[in-house]
């Protein structure tokens, strides 16, 4: 997530603690939801500028690689949008 943040500008802060974690992108996160969830990849808001990501403990490398991958999408998404 720290290399999204380097790459998305709308990215302002990554938090979390253990596979808690959330993305605060400085606008609603709506449209991200949205365009994750067309992909395959269920996240939540938490707050109106906040993604909320809760994978599940049993997760692999493998699926949380396809899970940047998809947020990376999703945020390409809003950035065309800009």
């Amino acid at each position: 997530l720290r290399e999204l943040q380097k790459k998305h500008v709308c990215i302002k802060e990554v938090r979390g603690l253990g596979l808690m974690l959330g993305v605060d992108i400085g606008q609603s996160g709506g449209p991200v939801v949205a365009a994750a969830r067309d992909q395959g990849l269920l996240i939540l808001t938490a707050g109106e500028t906040v993604l909320r990501l809760l994978p599940p403990l049993t997760i692999n490398i493998e699926e949380a690689d396809l899970a940047i991958t998809i947020l990376d999408r999703a945020l390409n998404v809003i950035a065309n949008h800009e």
